[in-house]
């Protein structure tokens, strides 16, 4: 592969082919190679069209060649439906041809074990050491209305007319390419192009993300992505995204797929693939959101309102049913409703019976007077309400109402005067066709789910809220002055590690027997933990390794027996080393802080509930480290524990001062670590009150 031939210019060349060629075209629309060659004959590509078929001299009226070497030129794009055993010497001959650009629909390559991604990698090196560039294989081709270029077989596009929209859709699903381009038509939406990338042999999602960044005619980027190949190059196209002022809009498949194998910490299980993702997501204002519909929809909004900012909501509604569930549905998402100003709300009442001119505004309490019957009640209702300094966009919820396509022209026109976004929510079935199309032809984006409505506007409200994250001031960790921190480090070890950068923790010592133990317990104190230490045990409660408050030496020495004949019995290959007694320290709430070293995005630091509820909660929040402190405070505030953070009922707010220097302290620790594989855990972390504290009363390390 040569790096050097991918540019958002070179991409935007072979996008745009003077000529085509199709490998098993055929007028059979069984076949895939039929399909591909109609559809691409159907929407007036207007290049040189080559089909290649040895067995036919012509096909829908073209000429055919026997093979590409036989084109009167080297065609630009080359597309082929073929079986997989015939993909590579289709290639080589494609590259020696001198074709450009190539894609392969045929499957069973990477995608079906390590004999298939043999293959798949020896026929990229082929066709990059003929200057020639591939797309798939297993992939679906692509769709380009700004092209007038059709690659695809799907039978989503069996149409008239393709609609050309400002939006961009990378996925590494072909159906679900073709099913999105099938929703958006019948909403009235289109693309600029499509791109189904499958297997990213050699091309790949972040080339064709940085083509849509570069591409004039687009201004939203949609992406379906199962893998990222180039993690630190997706982060530097977010940051291009962003300055280019186009947002970029993702859902990611796959959210348990590697954290659940994590055994060795709760840090490494929380903060796996997906919550990393997520976390870099959130930082460089790439908006995730759970579903493509909702995906589409976000996407029509903002493709329709450029550059629009939302926070506020104004729910009009035909129905007052309708407008309390969907109050509902915003308030759950977090939305806010706008809260008339006076004003406003005075000049609504012209036309709403009392206590009606509010948010949602429900036309059903329209007044009936002579004076309000005589105007179009619809359109005054959303040009009121949008010219509210607090409106931020319309949500128009639309049931079966008497002549609804009329209301609905009328919100329409009403809303768009005040150049705030609008967005439809048509919850009839055919009683509202007429009303769609009457959004369709303005230009208005509608879906037909509430909840999809809802998803939208969360993903729009996260994008125009985002603030870039303040810079860490650094610490000047010197690793080579910190304890050794190699291997599966011990829990005392773990500590003196942390105690070394600045995280408190608790006072202990360990003894490699019971005798010992209760000898030397005055050392610590009473009330004291005891904890079993063992190379075999990882989750000491699970197996009734802890002691907490033991009162005296008698209660200590029972206790130790105890322990000791229950991990015997339940796991008599545990090999104990000891015991560790520590001070017993109190705390008003125990939280997790961990770090570890994604593989793909780098260190990350994960802060949460913590204690023995740590996986049952599972209220974690997860940062790329390093961290700054107004970040790591953010981040609390969020948890769901953060109420408990609070003051309440006479008792002080706790010290999140002191567990923000914990996270940066750590945060710098995993980044000075980015070098190597690294899991590093705090839990639990017990929280003071305010002016007083944290303190780590246990931790693991281990360091590869």
């Amino acid at each position: 592969m040569n790096p050097a031939t991918t540019s958002a210019d070179n991409l935007a060349a072979l996008l745009n082919p003077r000529s085509v060629a199709v490998i098993g075209a055929s007028e059979d629309q069984g076949k895939f190679g039929g399909r591909l060659y109609r559809m691409l004959l159907k929407h007036n590509f207007d290049g040189a069209v080559y089909p290649i078929n040895p067995a036919r001299e012509t096909l829908f009226g073209l000429k055919t060649y026997p093979g590409i070497d036989a084109t009167p030129a080297a065609p630009d794009m080359v597309i082929m439906a073929v079986p997989q055993a015939k993909v590579k010497d289709q290639i080589a001959a494609c590259a020696a041809r001198g074709a450009r650009a190539g894609i392969i629909i045929t499957s069973k390559f990477s995608d079906a074990g390590a004999e298939g991604a043999a293959l798949e990698r020896e026929i990229v090196e082929i066709a990059n050491a003929g200057g020639m560039r591939l797309i798939g294989p297993n992939c679906l081709g692509l769709i380009s209305p700004a092209n007038k270029l059709v690659l695809c077989s799907s039978p989503a596009l069996e149409l008239d007319n393709l609609i050309e929209s400002p939006i961009g859709f990378i996925s590494q699903s072909g159906a679900l390419m073709a099913t999105l381009f099938d929703r958006a038509y019948e909403i009235g939406i289109g693309f600029t192009h499509c791109v189904s990338v499958g297997n990213q042999a050699d091309l790949e999602l972040c080339d064709f993300v940085e083509f849509l960044i570069a591409d004039p005619r687009t201004r939203v980027i949609c992406t379906y992505i199962e893998g990222i190949k180039s993690p630190q190059r997706f982060v530097q196209l977010a940051r291009r995204a962003r300055a280019a002022g186009k947002p970029w809009l993702a859902v990611k498949a796959g959210k348990t797929a590697d954290g659940s194998r994590a055994a060795y910490s709760h840090t490494a299980s929380m903060a796996g693939d997906f919550a990393s993702l997520q976390a870099v997501c959130r930082q460089e204002n790439v908006v995730l959101l759970d579903d493509p519909a909702a995906m589409l929809v976000l996407a029509a909004a903002m493709a329709r309102y450029p550059g629009k900012t939302v926070d506020q909501a104004v729910i009009v509604t035909t129905s007052g049913g309708g407008g309390a569930l969907s109050a509902d549905r915003l308030a759950e998402a977090g939305i806010p409703l706008t809260r008339f100003a006076e004003p406003t709300r005075e000049a609504l009442s012209l036309y709403y019976s009392p206590g009606q001119a509010d948010n949602p505004v429900d036309l059903g309490g329209r007044r009936h007077e002579e004076a309000a019957e005589a105007v179009d009640v619809g359109f005054k209702t959303t040009e009121i309400a949008m010219a509210d300094a607090q409106a931020d966009l319309c949500l128009a919820v639309m049931t079966t109402a008497p002549d609804v396509a009329t209301i609905t022209s009328q919100l329409a026109a009403g809303g768009q005067d005040s150049g705030k976004p609008l967005l439809f929510v048509m919850q009839p079935g055919m009683a509202a066709t007429a009303a769609r199309k009457v959004l369709i032809g303005c230009g208005v984006p509608f879906t037909n789910s509430l909840g999809e409505a809802v998803a939208a506007l969360d993903g729009w409200r996260r994008w125009s809220a985002w603030q870039a994250a303040p810079a860490p001031q650094p610490l000047g960790l010197d690793l080579a002055s910190l304890p050794d921190a190699r291997g599966a480090l011990g829990e005392s070890e773990s500590k003196a590690l942390l105690q070394a950068i600045g995280v408190p923790v608790n006072r202990g010592r360990v003894f490699p027997d019971i005798d010992a133990a209760v000898a030397g317990s005055q050392v610590i104190g009473f009330p004291m933990v005891a904890k079993v230490v063992s190379p075999d045990i990882v989750h000491k409660s699970d197996v009734g390794g802890v002691l907490l408050n033991v009162a005296d030496a008698d209660a200590l020495r029972g206790g130790l027996e105890a322990m000791h004949r229950r991990i015997s019995a339940s796991l008599p290959h545990a090999h104990v080393t000891g015991f560790y007694l520590q001070a017993q320290e109190a705390g008003e709430v125990e939280l997790i802080v961990g770090v570890r070293r994604d593989p793909q995005f780098g260190p990350q630091v994960l802060v949460g509930s913590g204690g023995v509820l740590v996986e049952l909660l599972r209220d974690v929040a997860v940062l790329p480290a390093p961290l700054a402190r107004e970040t790591a405070l953010a981040a609390l505030r969020g948890l769901k524990v953060a109420p408990l953070l609070q003051a309440y009922r006479g008792r002080p707010a706790l010290d999140v001062e002191a567990v923000a220097d914990v996270m940066v302290r750590m945060g710098w620790l995993a980044d000075a670590l980015r070098g190597s594989d690294f899991e590093i855990e705090v839990n639990p972390l017990k929280v003071r009150v305010q002016g007083q504290g944290c303190v780590a009363v246990d931790a693991r390390v281990r360091v590869d």
